[in-house]
């Protein structure tokens, strides 16, 4: 509530000194009101009814635990939201040149892992009688506040990146880490876990982490060509990881042949005995890593009412698998238009989009919707929601 408060303001102050400026001369500077909201879930195996019952709660019955596969085969799930609001000021008479500012706030979780890893969580070992390799096994959340500032021209903009990092937890298993089956109640395991993380404080601007990007888009025109390109880098830099980090750090390997009834009847003896080696510890060392920055290049073709367009897309440290897209948009000559893309990538594989948007002269709406068979949850795989609003203020 607080940053949409100082925004507020911001566009206030814009506005009055607009005014002010238009009571000496006839030159106007015209405010762009921005605000955007994406959010999705998907997984390379699981389908989106999993999802609601690990948010709603609920049984998981054998269906909705997803397909069984090869337990060497590598599975990705993950599921992220991003909320911006901001403006856009552009400079005196101009409509191409100015200044963006705007208030972010991003959190995602995924992971990556053997479908072995997963059959044994979610359907025991009963039917699991050799090794398990969890040495491809790695993960993410994280919990950023971001604000964005920069200069944008008619083809290029520039413009820089400060984080807050709420909450940074990654975590990654040694190459030859393994669950060995002897028996169902012999287990071998050899793990050499390195996990760190921060959690969140009270304090409302000093926070354990922080971080310092670059954004970065240009398009234009190939020469001799009809075709448009875009080329945008988002929030590539470093994270900083100074303060009250925790770690899991250890090599061990083990044998577990299952429990004696006098630690069964002994619960809080056992709990100590089994959580205390897995204890995190702070650390004094700090950690300086890349920023999950992103990058998105696109080409564009326009045919009369009909715009063609393909890209591919890349985010760093997010076990996110690079996506690559096509599709098409239609211009109606009317206020409403609409497209439909296909694209393979990113949590899950194979996704079918559509989008639609209203344009007048002071206001830009869109709705993207990925992967529409995920309307079906017990058939889909991943479900996103992308909602863009504009509003140009004179």
């Amino acid at each position: 509530m607080k940053y949409l408060t100082i925004l507020f303001i911001i566009i206030a102050q814009i506005k009055c000194y607009s005014l002010k400026k238009d009571s000496i001369s006839k030159k106007t500077t015209k405010v762009e009101v921005i605000s955007s909201f994406y959010g999705s879930v998907g997984s390379t195996h699981l389908p989106v009814n999993f999802f609601n019952k690990i948010y709603f709660g609920g049984f998981i019955d054998k269906s909705e635990k997803g397909n069984s596969y090869s337990i060497a085969k590598t599975q990705r799930s993950g599921f992220e939201t991003d909320m911006n609001f901001g403006v856009n000021i552009f400079q005196e008479n101009s409509e191409l040149n100015g200044w963006y500012f705007s208030l972010q706030k991003k959190i995602s979780a995924a992971g990556k892992y053997q479908q072995g890893l997963y059959d044994l969580i979610f359907r025991g070992n009963e039917d699991l009688n050799q090794q398990i390799s969890i040495g491809n096994t790695n993960f993410h959340f994280r919990n950023h506040q971001l604000i964005n500032f920069g200069k944008f021209y008619k083809n290029f903009s520039l413009g820089l990146v400060i984080g807050n990092i709420l909450q940074e937890y990654n975590g990654s298993f040694g190459e030859n880490d393994l669950i060995d089956f002897n028996s169902n109640y012999n287990w071998n395991v050899v793990v050499n876990p390195n996990i760190s993380f921060i959690r969140n404080n009270n304090s409302a601007f000093k926070k354990n982490g922080n971080s310092l990007g670059l954004n970065f888009k240009i398009k234009d025109d190939f020469k001799s060509t009809d075709l448009e390109y875009e080329l945008e880098i988002k929030n590539l830099g470093v994270m900083f990881l100074h303060s009250n980090i925790e770690t899991i750090n250890y090599d061990t390997s083990f044998t577990y042949s299952g429990l004696s009834f006098d630690q069964i009847t002994n619960i809080n003896n056992l709990s100590s005995e089994i959580s205390t080696p897995f204890q995190p510890y702070t650390s004094s060392n700090r950690i300086i890593s890349s920023t999950p920055f992103e990058v998105k290049f696109n080409v564009v073709k326009s045919i009369n009412n009909l715009e063609l367009f393909a890209g591919t897309f890349y985010r760093n440290n997010s076990q996110y698998l690079p996506n690559s897209y096509f599709g098409f948009n239609y211009r109606n000559k009317k206020k409403l238009n609409y497209g439909s893309n296909l694209s393979y990538g990113g949590y899950n594989k194979f996704q079918w989009g559509i989008n639609t948007s209203y344009s007048t002269e002071k206001i830009n709406a869109q709705i993207i919707l990925q992967n529409c068979i995920g309307l079906i949850p017990s058939l889909g795989k991943s479900l996103g929601i992308v909602l863009n609003l504009n509003w140009k203020i004179k």
